[in-house]
């Protein structure tokens, strides 16, 4: 893949499933969780999705892009948490949250591969829904080099000949 979208996107993917294997589905964010109706997905899901990237010129038509990575983990709550619900039930009902936190622990300062930089998580919030579904969403910076317009540079080699004449 060239776009560097594409190869922080699968190197996601190929991190949260070796890192947080409770999260059973993993793909790029299409509305999947927007509508009101079951989606197409199953539970814990992770969409992916970039945000607001900002690219600033260097040198040779090289740029900087810094951005938001923007993460929807999805749930189906699984019952109440309310305080007079027993324990057992109540960390059952909220285990989404160790799920978010060991994705965290995979995520922050972690590098998709040595010409990006490091995830920074930025914010967490909890999407208000009217649905069954409960969504977190999770959001990191990330900043890398796009060297893909920089002119390149033909080299060639040039050849002298010459001759010695000595005189007698």
């Amino acid at each position: 893949m060239n776009s560097p979208f594409a190869n922080i996107f699968i190197a996601l993917q190929s991190r949260i499933q070796d890192q947080v294997s409770t999260i059973t589905y993993i793909d790029q964010d299409l509305g999947q969780l927007k509508n009101e109706t079951r989606p197409a997905v199953t539970f814990p899901c992770l969409l992916i999705d970039f945000e607001d990237f900002n690219f600033e010129a260097l040198a040779d038509n090289v740029q900087t892009a810094e951005g938001t990575i923007i993460l929807q983990l999805g749930f189906t709550p699984t019952g109440s948490s309310s305080s007079s619900t027993p324990i057992d039930y109540r960390e059952t009902a909220i285990s989404y949250y160790d799920i978010e936190w060991n994705l965290h622990k995979a995520l922050q300062g972690w590098s998709p591969d040595d010409g990006f930089g490091y995830l920074t998580r930025k914010s967490t919030i909890t999407q208000k829904r009217h649905s069954y579904l409960r969504v977190r969403e999770i959001r990191y910076r990330i900043a890398f080099p796009d060297y893909s317009t920089k002119p390149t540079i033909q080299q060639t080699t040039a050849t002298l000949n010459y001759q010695t004449q000595i005189n007698h």
